[in-house]
């Protein structure tokens, strides 16, 4: 009766780490898009992708680079 326990309690977690992992990676999967440029030299980051027929852009990378990309 505890094997049978343990073993479903390890699957339970197996399972959530799995999603969980799933969730984080799809978020930066989906961040990922085309790079236009350093964020410096593009004003509005989100008007110049909207203008390139993506549905939005955000500054992004640590201080240096520094790019504006877009989002699919």
């Amino acid at each position: 009766m505890k094997t049978n326990s343990k073993i479903g309690f390890m699957s339970f977690l197996m399972i959530a780490s799995v999603l969980i992992i799933f969730l984080m990676v799809s978020e930066k999967v989906e961040a990922d898009g085309q790079c236009i440029g350093r964020c410096g030299m593009i004003l509005d980051c989100n008007t110049a992708c909207i203008r390139m027929g993506y549905q939005s852009g955000q500054c992004v990378g640590w201080k240096n680079p520094n790019q504006c990309c877009c989002d699919h």
